[in-house]
């Protein structure tokens, strides 16, 4: 098969399947979890580096996001991190962390239904699962903000001189963050492909996937910062705009997200029947 058929195809796939009204309910239970997982986070980060770490992690969070979705959410967490303050060995640390597997345990059930697959773990197995997303999620949003914050205070030590200015430089600086923040999302996404859903799959199964997420997702958040530039959405929600506006973004990295998963899947049906190659394959393998 060549061209973009496969891709056409997982598309209308995501569709007849309703994968958009699934992505509907992931956008829903990412605004549910996103507190939580906040909170949770800066309990983590009294462990490894105080409030102030954690301030900081939300903060790097909030810039990977389009600028009107970060404006609307981040006030709204600082005003609760303000005011909560838990420790992780705690019930209320607990409770955080189960709060924060609404998002995960969510797009696990809608990602099982882009890979046509039943889900057979208990259902404790799954939450465990989950729990361990979100624990490995926060550590690697403190771990990368320890690295953009501390990294330039390290560089000021290096020389030459010409690499203490390279290092230090706002280019550079900012490019390591996306850099890292691509990295992340990268191994975040392989790891949700991999083992959230249920059954079995290969790096070779899912890097294409992964890869179109990604890269739909950067064009996404430029295109969507864009519309939101000419757009006002109080004239549809009123008060309610800037988490609708929230909703609507996360909805929009759901369904591609699953998209992705829908291309996996069909690229891996084409791979077993031996497809590969005839151009009628999305119609006989379905």
């Amino acid at each position: 098969m060549t061209g973009p058929q496969p891709l056409w195809h997982a598309l209308w796939r995501l569709y007849q399947h309703s994968g958009f009204a699934m992505a509907g309910a992931v956008a829903f239970s990412f605004i549910v979890s996103i507190f939580p997982f906040c909170i949770f986070m800066g309990a983590l980060a009294g462990v490894f580096g105080g409030r102030e770490l954690a301030n900081q992690a939300i903060a790097q969070l909030f810039l990977v996001l389009p600028k009107e979705v970060a404006e609307g959410l981040a006030p709204q967490v600082d005003a609760i991190m303000g005011r909560t303050r838990i420790d992780l060995l705690t019930y209320g640390g607990g409770l955080a962390l189960f709060f924060a597997t609404s998002a995960v345990e969510t797009l696990r059930a809608a990602l099982n239904q882009a890979y046509r697959v039943t889900e057979t773990r208990y259902y404790p197995t799954c939450l465990l699962l989950s729990m361990i997303f979100v624990l490995v999620s926060a550590i690697s949003t403190l771990v990368l903000t320890w690295a953009v914050v501390v990294g330039p205070t390290v560089a000021a030590r290096f020389e030459p001189s010409w690499l203490k200015d390279l290092l230090d430089s706002t280019h550079v600086t900012v490019s390591m963050r996306y850099g890292l923040a691509a990295a992340v999302i990268a191994a975040q996404l392989l790891a949700i492909h991999l083992w959230l859903a249920a059954g079995r799959r290969t790096l070779e199964d899912v890097w294409p996937g992964v890869l179109l997420s990604i890269v739909l997702w950067l064009a996404l958040a430029w295109a969507y910062s864009f519309y939101l530039d000419y757009s006002d959405y109080t004239r549809f929600y009123a008060g309610l705009s800037q988490l609708m506006v929230a909703m609507i973004f996360f909805q929009l990295t759901a369904v591609v997200i699953l998209l992705g998963a829908e291309l996996n899947r069909g690229l891996m049906e084409l791979r077993r029947l031996g497809y590969v190659g005839d151009d009628d394959a999305p119609d006989r393998a379905t």
